[in-house]
């Protein structure tokens, strides 16, 4: 008996373990488009964008810290090229521009050589030249940290808001960081800018201007992106370009673009063993998951708005433009897409048609991705009959003002004249009571005593 109480204990306990490891311990199902696990990056940070909008189709850890390597570049071309409109003017290399770290990338510029701005923006973004990148910085501001605060400066203003940089290059510093959400502002900026973005996707390229590279095999670059490069394990057919990086502090970092029918996407990924395995990776769950779908049809009405009080009068708002966004095919929800219709406060009559009265936000996993203006529809003006009365009290303020300033005007006339008046009077009365009063002669006082 105690032998079979033992044994009923036992599976009592295994119960037990089973039960607390069932029911303790979250048990994570995804299906196989969805899940993040089975994509298998090896990146530690990574995020997959629509290239216009910025839709987020996948993140990993998008806003964690990290170095960013070489994908500076891409912000130091988009500030040089905002400043610098000209591509062909002449830089010249500085000795200071040259000090790099021993064994980084560069196009061995030399002291005192002159190269153009055209070529110094290929030189740095297809084989990631450093010395290239410290020249462009030093011509555009006038030097290195001048235009490290102008890279600050833009990074802010396009709502990065984990971002520092202290150089344009992007060689390891502790205070030289990122994040993939924020490089993904960052390179869509760069992705609009159809210069940057021919210069992205360039495999091979020739330098022409550099003083001191007249040798044909100096000359001719090739881009390091091997996901451009048809002779690489790693070629994507339908990849567009952007930016390599590595240190040994950042590891492989890269901002890539790939584009495929009607769906373009930017990938980012930091902190990976195999960064161009992780693209690929990000980039056919893009293409083969979602697809592009209207959001918005061309004039389709979103709301309305009460115009005139008085007369509850609505307005409708429309947008004039069709939008777009990409929708997950295998399950709708995990495109995670939400928008409002905001209409404007306190509208002015008369409103005419396709006045902005509104803005549609639309927004992806919580950040804003789009702000489309709302038009009206049609014009409107105020009622005839409270247009008169409108106008006829518009008339009576107007006259009111100007008999106000009528009567003021009498008012100061009446005053002046009163003033004269009195003055006048006053001196007139002077007058009279100097000639009332009589003059003695002493002289006919004394004859008459005498007499």
């Amino acid at each position: 008996m105690s032998q079979f109480l033992k044994k009923i204990g036992l599976y009592l306990i295994i119960f037990a373990l089973l039960f607390a490891i069932l029911f303790t311990y979250p048990l994570y199902t995804y299906s196989q488009q969805e899940s993040p696990d089975k994509l298998g990056l090896s990146a530690k940070s990574a995020i997959l964008v629509e290239a216009h909008t910025g839709q987020i189709l996948f993140e990993k850890n998008p806003n964690l810290i990290c170095f960013p390597a070489s994908t500076t570049k891409v912000l130091t071309a988009l500030v040089a090229i905002s400043y610098e409109h000209d591509l062909n003017k002449i830089f010249k290399v500085s000795s200071k521009a040259t000090m790099i770290e021993p064994g980084s990338s560069s196009y061995y510029l030399n002291p005192g050589e002159t190269i153009s701005f055209q070529d110094l923006l290929y030189a740095m973004l297809l084989i990631s030249a450093n010395d290239a990148a410290n020249v462009i910085a030093e011509n555009i501001a006038g030097n290195i940290p001048a235009f490290v605060e102008k890279m600050n400066q833009y990074a802010k203003s396009i709502g990065t808001k984990n971002s520092h940089f202290v150089n344009p290059n992007g060689l390891h510093s502790p205070q030289h960081y990122t994040t993939a959400y924020d490089l993904s502002l960052i390179a869509r900026q760069a992705y609009q800018n159809k210069i940057l973005r021919k210069i992205f996707s360039t495999v091979e390229y020739r330098i022409t201007t550099a003083s001191m590279h007249k040798k044909t095999e100096w000359q001719i670059i090739y881009n390091i992106n091997k996901l451009l490069r048809k002779n690489s394990k790693y070629y994507y057919p339908y990849a567009t370009g952007i930016k390599t990086g590595y240190t040994a502090q950042a590891k492989r970092c890269l901002i890539a673009s790939a584009k495929k029918d009607d769906i373009e996407l930017i990938a980012v990924i930091l902190s990976s063993e195999d960064a161009f395995s992780d693209a690929i990776k990000l980039f056919n769950y893009g293409f083969n998951n979602f697809k592009r779908e209207k959001l918005f049809s061309e004039n389709q009405i979103v709301g309305k708005v009460l115009i005139d009080k008085t007369n509850h009068k609505w307005l409708d708002g429309y947008l004039k433009t069709p939008v777009y966004v990409l929708q997950n095919v295998y399950s709708p929800a995990e495109s995670d897409l939400t928008y409002t219709v905001d209409f404007l406060k306190d509208l002015k009559l008369p409103v005419y048609k396709d006045t902005v009265i509104g803005n549609v936000y639309v927004y992806s996993k919580g950040y804003l991705i789009s702000s489309i203006p709302v038009l009206s529809y049609e014009r409107y003006e105020m009622q005839t009959s409270k247009k008169i009365l409108q106008n006829v009290k518009n008339g009576l303020i107007k006259g009111t003002k100007v008999v106000i300033e009528i009567l003021a005007g009498i008012i100061l006339c009446v005053l002046l004249f009163t003033v004269i008046t009195i003055i006048r009077f006053k001196r007139k009365k002077m007058r009279l009571k100097l000639r009332s009063t009589k003059t003695i002669d002493f002289s006919t006082l004394q004859n008459k005593k005498l007499k």
